[in-house]
This record gives C-alpha cells, sequence and structure tokens, in this order.
C-alpha cells in the first residue's frame, strides 16, 4: 500500500527519494571514496538543484568530479538494462494501490527532445531547428492520466529513424509487463500514420488521434479538413507502400484559431444521442493529452544539467527528474482528501519539494563556505 504521513517533512523526501533511486540499480561503491549512500545523494542534489556533476561535488562533496564521474559511469548499465530500472523505479514510486491495478486507464503517449550542442554522436536525432540546434536526444514515455494524479509510468529512448508506430508498441509492452489495463490512448499528430492506427485496432484499444494536412494542395486528406463543424465520417486510406487498408471515425472540429481533424474509434458510446455529442467528447479526450506536456515541464524542474554525450548517463538524469515528479505527485495526493486538487499544489509546489531536498541534503554535507587563494 502506498505509505501516509501525517507529516510531510525534508527528511520525508529524501528518504523517499533515495529509496526510490536505489532501487532502480544494483549500485555499488567505488573503492573506499565514493559510498553508495554518497553517490546517491549526490545524483538527488544534481536533480534537485538542476545543477551539473562538476557544480554539486565541489559544493558539498570531499572528492573531486573526476572521482565522482568515474563512480557514476561504474554504475551504469547499458541502455535497455537502466530503462527497465528506471521504470522499476517509477512504478514503485507510485505505489498504485489494488482498486488503481484494476483500474482501466487512459494513456497519453508523446515524445520529448532535448537539444544537444555538441559533436554528432550515437543517439542523435535530427529535426527541424529549435533552440539553436537540429540535433536533439529523444525520448518517449506514456502518462496515465487521471482526474487528480498523472503518472509517469513508461519511458523509452529514441533512436534514429525510429517509426511512431514501434515507439507506441515499445511502450505498450512496458505497460503490459507492468499489468496495467488500458482502455484508450491519445496520441499527438506524430502518430497518425497508418501503422499506429492498425496497431491500436489490432490490440482493441481505443485511441483519439488528430491528422495532419498532406503538403498545400487539394488533395484526399487534406479535402477532410472541408465541411461543417463536428462533421462526423468514415474514412480509409492505403498505408503506405503496403496493400493493407486503414479504416477509422473522423470528426471536424473548428475552433477559434485552429481546424482539428480527429481520428477516433473504439470508444463506448456518448450517453447522449447524436454526432455533436460525440465530437465535444473527442475534443475533451484531446485536450487532457496535455497532461503528458505538463509532466515534461515539471520534470524539467528536476533534472540535472550535462553536457556529456553517453546517452546512458543521460538517460538516468532525465529518468531520475520523472522520478522526482513522480514522488512529488503521491505526496500531493496525500494532501488532496482535505483540500482541493489546486490547494494541494499550492501547498507542496514541485520547486518546493526540490528546495526541501537540497536543504536536507545539505545539511548532511555541509558545504565549505571558504576558498583558498593561492
Amino acid at each position: 500500500m502506498r505509505p501516509c504521513h501525517s507529516t510531510i517533512t525534508p527528511a520525508v523526501v529524501h528518504r523517499q527519494a533515495r529509496a526510490a533511486l536505489q532501487s532502480a540499480l544494483p549500485w555499488k561503491p567505488f573503492g573506499q571514496t565514493v559510498a553508495v549512500a554518497d553517490l546517491l545523494d549526490l545524483l538527488l542534489l544534481m536533480a534537485a538543484s538542476a545543477a551539473s556533476l562538476f557544480a554539486v561535488v565541489r559544493r558539498f562533496f570531499p572528492f573531486s568530479h573526476e572521482t565522482a564521474g568515474r563512480a557514476v559511469k561504474a554504475n551504469l548499465p547499458d541502455s535497455a538494462q537502466l530503462v527497465q530500472g528506471l521504470l522499476h523505479a517509477l512504478y514503485a514510486t507510485a505505489a498504485l494501490s489494488r482498486q488503481d491495478r484494476r483500474r482501466r486507464w487512459l494513456v497519453a503517449i508523446d515524445t520529448h527532445y532535448l537539444p544537444y550542442y555538441g559533436r554528432r554522436t550515437p543517439g542523435i536525432l535530427g529535426g527541424p531547428r529549435k533552440q539553436g540546434t537540429k540535433w536533439f536526444f529523444g525520448y518517449a514515455t506514456a502518462v496515465l492520466l487521471h482526474q487528480r494524479r498523472r503518472y509517469t509510468i513508461a519511458l523509452s529512448p529514441l533512436a534514429p529513424r525510429t517509426k511512431p508506430h514501434e515507439v507506441v508498441a515499445a511502450l505498450l509492452r512496458q505497460l503490459a509487463e507492468q499489468g496495467l489495463k488500458i482502455r484508450g490512448v491519445v496520441l499527438d499528430s506524430a502518430f497518425d500514420s497508418g501503422e499506429t492506427f492498425l496497431l491500436l485496432q489490432q490490440r482493441g484499444l481505443a485511441y483519439t488521434v488528430p491528422l495532419r494536412r498532406k503538403g498545400n494542395t487539394r488533395n484526399a486528406r487534406n479535402r477532410l479538413f472541408e465541411g461543417r463543424h463536428k462533421q462526423v465520417r468514415w474514412v480509409a486510406w492505403n498505408v503506405k507502400d503496403t496493400p493493407r487498408q486503414v479504416r477509422t471515425r473522423t470528426v471536424l472540429w473548428k475552433g477559434r484559431r485552429r481546424t482539428l481533424l480527429f481520428a477516433f474509434q473504439g470508444w463506448r458510446p456518448a450517453r447522449a444521442h447524436g454526432v455533436h455529442h460525440e465530437a465535444a467528447r473527442q475534443q475533451r479526450l484531446y485536450r487532457r493529452r496535455f497532461g503528458i506536456e505538463t509532466s515534461y515541464r515539471q520534470k524539467n524542474q528536476a533534472r540535472a544539467t550535462t553536457t556529456s554525450r553517453d546517452p546512458v548517463y543521460r538517460l538516468l538524469l532525465e529518468g531520475l527528474g520523472y522520478v522526482l515528479r513522480q514522488l512529488w505527485v503521491v505526496l500531493t495526493a496525500q494532501l488532496q482528501p482535505g483540500r482541493s486538487r489546486s490547494r494541494a499544489a499550492l501547498a507542496l509546489p514541485l520547486r518546493r519539494l526540490a528546495d526541501w531536498l537540497v536543504r536536507e541534503l545539505s545539511g548532511l554535507h555541509p558545504e565549505a563556505l571558504s576558498i583558498a587563494v593561492p
């Protein structure tokens, strides 16, 4: 069962964060210099202060940053093993109840890209120029959407030339390994490929995905964006370079700023009859997908910085940010029975939880408030 605390303190935050991180990997001490407890506290301080390994070691630890870097590298497994360890930590931190494990969840899946400015290295993804670069480290995540809780429960690094349906299949496989029941998936428009729709239909999952326009000509896809507001119709097309055909329902939503075309299927019929109610429901389902965008912004508040080209080390820092965010979700959920959701978040925002963690760790590892002058 999920542990419940009568009082949430910095010591409670530190204890649970260290336990979650320790469960991710079989940590080992590095010689007689870096103990396991120091190594875990180092990584937590990096994440909570959003600082680099060099900056944290110079302030709070007696060993050098070279020693700390070798200690972290000595504990890093390959990418597949690290993914499994981070998934275990995320699932253990969520501490889903028996009722949660019986629930049929709505899942949001999306990809997240971090800009990279260094020399080209394996694992780097190319894309449109953004934030001064066209190279990125990419990650795909799946979030369980609930009215008051959003658990990040699946994580996978993106390899170059990975197709959208392969990303969805990998995350759904991780959810199945955890024994979670899924009733529907909400995706971004980047997943509007025919292979993705066929995958979801074969698995019997409901879905809502916005379709993109194809070019600037008046082709078959772009003609679907013409019509009346809330128009529902069936659409079929052939998968590229294959004889297979995709058939799905679509609804046209003409908003104030832009026109959206949603592909959907598998949801239970709406209680209120009529296509207008079905169109409004699909638009609401897609709006719930923005919960995963919120998780990215929150994760960035607890993500250590680095200039390393090592994709495994970067994956560790990325996963640790999600673990701390998951801990924040669990602790604020304990405040909700007596408070509204917004008041619970105001009582313990994620940035405050990170500051508590920094204060607790800086007490265990006092900073040397002096600098020798040569």
